[in-house]
C-alpha cells in the first residue's frame, strides 16, 4: 500500500476515533493470528482415520434400516428420492407444502414427522453421520503437514459482529452438541508435556 493511501486511511480513522484500534488491538492481534496460522493444531491422524471407518459402518447399518423400512433402496441424499419414499410410498403427512423442487425434507420438517415413523430417526443419525464422515473424518486427515498439524486461515474482519472466522478447513465448527460430535473432537490433541484449556470469556 501506497505512502498517500495509508495517510488517506490513517487521517479517516482518525476522525472516526477509531485509530487507536488499530494500533492497539487490530494490528497486535494480526500478528498473534499469524502465529497461530503457522503453528497450526496437532491432531491424531491415525485416531480420526479409525473413526472414520467406524462412521462407515454405522452409516452402512443405517442405510440398511431405512431400505428395510422404505421397502427400496433409493438415494437418500435425494431430497427427491427421499421425498417421494416418505410421502408417497409411506404416506407420511406433509408438514410443508410442495415445492418446485418436490417434497421438502429439511431438518425442520423432518424434525416435525418423527412421531409418525421411525426411518425419520435413522435417516436424520444417517445425515449427521455422513456429514461428520465427509467433513471432518475424511477431509482433515488429507489438510495435515508432515508434523500431523492442520493450518487453518483465521479471518479477523469478515463477521459483522466483529468475532474471528476460521476457513479452510474451518476450525472453529467442530461438532460438540451430540455424542458422536464429540467423539470427533478427542482427536484434537496437545503435545507431549502440553495440555489444551477450553476458557470462555466470562
Amino acid at each position: 500500500m501506497c505512502a498517500k493511501m495509508w495517510k488517506k486511511i490513517e487521517d479517516r480513522l482518525s476522525e472516526s476515533g477509531q485509530l487507536a484500534l488499530l494500533y492497539d488491538i487490530e494490528m497486535p492481534l494480526a500478528a498473534v493470528l499469524c502465529d497461530m496460522e503457522n503453528e497450526g493444531f496437532t491432531i491424531n491422524r491415525e485416531g480420526i482415520a479409525a473413526y472414520g471407518e467406524e462412521l462407515d459402518e454405522i452409516a452402512r447399518s443405517l442405510e440398511f434400516r431405512i431400505f428395510m423400512a422404505a421397502g427400496e433402496e433409493f438415494n437418500i441424499n435425494s431430497p427427491k428420492q427421499l421425498g417421494e419414499v416418505l410421502y408417497e410410498r409411506l404416506g407420511l403427512p406433509q408438514k410443508s407444502k410442495k415445492n418446485k423442487n418436490g417434497f421438502s425434507t429439511d431438518a425442520e420438517t423432518l424434525e416435525e414427522l418423527r412421531p409418525y415413523s421411525p426411518i425419520i430417526d435413522d435417516i436424520l443419525e444417517y445425515r449427521q453421520v455422513t456429514k461428520l464422515r465427509g467433513t471432518y473424518a475424511a477431509a482433515l486427515p488429507k489438510l495435515v503437514d508432515e508434523d500431523s498439524r492442520i493450518h487453518t486461515d483465521f479471518k479477523q474482519t469478515l463477521t459483522a459482529t466483529g468475532r474471528l472466522s476460521s476457513a479452510d478447513p474451518n476450525l472453529q465448527n467442530i461438532p460438540i452438541k451430540t455424542k458422536m460430535g464429540r467423539e470427533m473432537r478427542r482427536y484434537f490433541v496437545a503435545e507431549e508435556g502440553y495440555s489444551l484449556v477450553d476458557a470462555d470469556y466470562s
